[in-house]
């Protein structure tokens, strides 16, 4: 099951700690604690305009389109999660708020491409697959942040889901008879 945070495990994630590093001159550990908490709020919380055209795919947005304010989040939240960042984390106000800005566009991007790729799925569903509690869009979000699966970091899928789902295919298995495969 993929969430959110699996974003971090392929290149177009290690890319947006390295650029935030470069930007915000924080240290990498940080990056990926402050990540922790600022994606799944994002992706609770953040609103979506489907009206949005998104072009590219996610591995292809530049860094300087996710320091773009959306305003999908509410003031109000905004300013909760500016006072944990600084008390936290200890991370300066002008800081603070550019991650806020970058976890909030990540999570209407990927929010938005998973709407567009599947239009019936309800966006409470997106939600809990993208925070882990369902595994409805999982398959999706994968596609979504691995560019149509050219970049599929470490999210390969357990054995035994791989057997169950393959059970009809008529490929032969790479391993051949040796495992008793096809």
């Amino acid at each position: 099951m993929a969430t959110i945070l699996d974003l971090f495990k392929i290149s177009a994630g290690k890319d947006l700690i390295q650029n935030t590093r470069k930007e915000l001159n924080l240290e990498e550990d940080l990056l990926l604690q402050i990540f922790a908490s600022l994606l799944p709020w994002a992706v609770s919380i953040a609103e979506t305009n489907s009206s949005e055209k998104l072009v590219k795919k996610f591995n292809e947005i530049e860094y300087k389109d996710l320091l773009y304010d959306r305003s999908s989040i509410s003031s109000e939240n905004k300013e909760v999660m500016h006072t944990l960042l600084e008390q936290t984390y200890e991370v300066p106000s002008d800081s603070s708020a550019k991650l806020i800005c970058i976890a909030e566009n990540v999570a209407v991007i990927i929010i938005s491409k998973i709407q567009s790729r599947t239009p019936g799925l309800e966006m409470t569903e997106i939600r809990k697959t993208l925070l882990g509690y369902f595994e409805t869009a999982s398959d999706e979000f994968v596609k979504v942040i691995s560019s149509e699966g050219d970049d599929s970091g470490n999210l390969i899928r357990p054995a035994g889901r791989i057997a169950l789902e393959n059970q009809d295919s008529s490929e032969d298995s790479i391993l051949g008879g040796y495992t008793g495969g096809k």
